[in-house]
């Protein structure tokens, strides 16, 4: 296994942003990606994955650590019986097309999320009313000790959350799904895709939603639209002016920008609403918002 020193994970992130890793490898197998976590161990670094990168903000002095991206065997997907079989490292979008031509529905939903499956099950990614939750039979979790299946319950699923921490790998995921004719898998996807392409900035370089909803009447983003944030910028980043939720790097955006805009828009929506917004993007490295 190869192990590359200083890689810019801006290369690896949606949004563009982020300075170098310590350490970045590629494992492909089971075995790769023990003896990877094995090597962090030995040198006592921290370990991050990082999928596609589309939730993830990286400090802009990087991170201090191993960064593995999954490839090979760790990021196919099949179909077995009901069961959609996916590596932590397999696209969403793979998944669904693995899904659709078996005739398996349940996983329409993620066509909204432009992920992995590991970062799915990291953040119990969802959209449109579902989960990863609502379809994750068990997951194989590798860390820098052994691995084993775990199950729901015992991930912690909640919205947009689960209990594993860096460190810990999704290695493989198992989903069970139902069956569902084709052409109706299609059309769902068709009207999902043409509800996200309306409401969300997706030909601009972003990390995804930046704050959970809330407990509110009112979603992250009409929140802060009604603080009149939208397009509003610091240094290279702006909240877009399509979906107050989302941040773009307009043009050579820092994690500080980001941070900076968060901050702002925390701020505001807790003087306007008294809601304290909770971040749902990533951070990787030195990264905090003010208290």
């Amino acid at each position: 296994m190869n192990v590359e020193d200083g890689v810019p994970l801006s290369r690896f992130t949606t949004v563009g942003i982020g300075g170098p890793a310590t350490a970045f490898a590629r494992p492909e197998t089971l075995p790769e990606l023990e003896d990877a976590l094995a090597w962090a161990a030995e040198r006592e670094l921290p370990v991050a994955t990082i999928g596609l990168g589309s939730n993830l903000l990286v400090a802009d002095d990087g991170f201090d650590g191993l960064v593995l991206k999954l490839g090979g065997e760790l990021a196919k997907a099949e179909v077995d019986g009901e069961r959609l079989v996916a590596g932590g490292g397999a696209a969403n979008a793979v998944c669904l097309h693995r899904a659709r031509a078996a005739g398996l529905g349940g996983f329409e939903f993620a066509c909204a999320i432009p992920g992995t499956v590991g970062g799915g099950v990291w953040m119990n990614a969802g959209a449109y009313g579902s989960d990863w939750a609502s379809i994750l039979e068990r997951v194989l979790v590798v860390d820098g000790q052994c691995s084993r299946w775990l199950d729901p319950s015992e991930l912690g699923l909640t919205y947009r959350h689960s209990q594993l921490r860096h460190g810990q790998v999704v290695a493989r995921a198992e989903f069970r799904l139902t069956p569902r004719p084709e052409n109706e898998i299609k059309a769902k996807v068709a009207e999902l895709q043409a509800l996200r392409k309306a409401a969300q900035p997706t030909n601009k370089r972003t990390f995804g939603s930046v704050f959970q909803n809330p407990d509110h009447e009112l979603t992250a983003g009409r929140m802060l639209e009604a603080c009149g944030l939208r397009g509003h910028g610091i240094g290279g980043a702006q909240i877009s002016p399509r979906h107050a939720n989302f941040i773009e790097n307009a043009g050579g955006a820092r994690a500080a920008d980001a941070i900076a805009l968060m901050a702002e828009a925390r701020q505001r929506a807790h003087e306007q609403f008294g809601v304290e917004l909770e971040h749902e993007v990533v951070f990787l490295g030195p990264l905090e918002l003010p208290a």
